[in-house]
């Protein structure tokens, strides 16, 4: 019905399955268009990430010159024995997400005394595995392969899906909450801290530990170009702040992960502050929903419930589950941080029975 062929898209000829997807490109049906944006952006990654030619041809080599694994903090992550029933685990705070809103609450609560565990559904990669190929980091390292698109295919969308989640796979850009987005949560929404200068003082901490700064930026040539063009243009033009830890960090490869350790993201600062005070961490937890009492007459979160998959012999993550433990966990705590990012926040909170008013826009202008 797609096609019209009655063979599939697959066994037709090259020549046939250009002229389908020039006919979806042109049609007017939105849906058809929108197909034709999901198979041109899909092939594109795919090639990006798989051509053996690509990195030849651009001179941009698969991992940086003269790379060297960097020092790492070597964590400890709960392991759950093979059992038929759920495995409970108690604490004081779990927190559901290792990025960046996670991994500061973890420091900052385990610091203050409480029994804190981090869970995240994907798993750590030290710097020695680090950075990824294109390949390899799409697998490993992002949310759906790093192929996630709008309903209408119009923006593709880039989340992290490791330990560490976005401050992982980001580019070391660190900006403040901008003024007119803190007065929209303070005045729309009631929200009155984010405008205070308590919040400000929060803000400029997180930015300390990191070590963030862009004086010490060493501008690529494309950057260099649109730095100069602005000023000729009389554009004001300045360099996005970086938190790598107030040094020099120059490698390009930092979106498939920093193997040099220096990005202070919360695999490298949060994380390990955190688990130095006393928190726990536990990789390959995929939380299904969160636990309430209402014995009381309210709804009170006492703990989540999900599938925790271990990793296999060879402490991997590919394979079968068949040769790796698999098995339903129940964490009991006493508060309840769900840290899962825009994506997957929302719907773990819908799966827990929440009415959540999911508003995620994305105009592309």
């Amino acid at each position: 019905m797609l096609t019209g062929y009655a063979a599939p898209l697959q066994q037709q000829s090259i020549p046939t399955r250009m002229a389908i997807l020039e006919k979806w490109r042109l049609s007017y049906l939105p849906p058809l268009n929108a197909i034709h944006k999901q198979f041109i952006f899909i092939a594109k990654s795919l090639w990006l990430k798989t051509s053996p030619t690509f990195h030849r041809i651009s001179g941009f080599p698969v991992v940086p010159s003269h790379w060297k694994p960097g020092p790492y903090f070597e964590y400890e992550f709960i392991q759950i024995p093979s059992g038929s029933e759920p495995q409970v685990i108690e604490t004081d705070v779990v927190i559901l997400g290792s990025g960046c809103g996670g991994a500061v609450c973890a420091k900052n609560l385990a610091e203050a005394g409480h029994r804190v565990l981090v869970v995240d559904k994907s798993y750590y990669y030290p710097p020695p595995q680090l950075p990824m190929t294109e390949e390899q980091g799409g697998i490993h390292l992002f949310e759906n392969g790093g192929v996630e698109v709008t309903d209408d295919s119009s923006i593709s969308i880039i989340a992290g899906s490791t330990w560490g989640g976005g401050g992982t796979i980001n580019w070391s850009a660190s900006l403040q909450t901008q003024g007119f987005v803190r007065k929209e949560w303070a005045q729309d929404r009631g929200l009155t801290f984010f405008e205070t200068a308590e919040f400000q003082n929060c803000l400029d901490r997180v930015c300390h530990r990191m070590g963030v700064s862009a004086e010490h930026i060493r501008h690529n040539h494309g950057n260099e170009v649109l730095l100069e063009g602005s000023r000729k243009l009389g554009y004001h033009a300045k360099a996005v702040p970086q938190n790598t830890g107030g040094t020099e960090h120059y490698c390009g490869h930092c979106t498939l992960g920093c193997g040099a350790g220096q990005k202070q993201g919360p695999v490298n600062s949060w994380l390990p502050d955190a688990a130095k005070a006393g928190a726990q961490s536990m990789e390959g937890f995929q939380v299904e929903k969160v636990l309430f009492d209402q014995s009381s007459g309210t709804k009170k979160a006492v703990g989540v419930k999900g599938l925790w998959i271990s990793r296999n012999s060879r402490g991997g993550v590919d394979g079968p589950f068949s040769g790796r433990v698999v098995r339903e966990g129940i964490v009991k705590a006493k508060r309840v941080i769900v840290s899962c990012g825009t994506l997957w926040s929302p719907i773990i909170l819908l799966n827990s029975g929440l009415k959540v008013s999911y508003n995620l826009y994305l105009r592309n202008r």
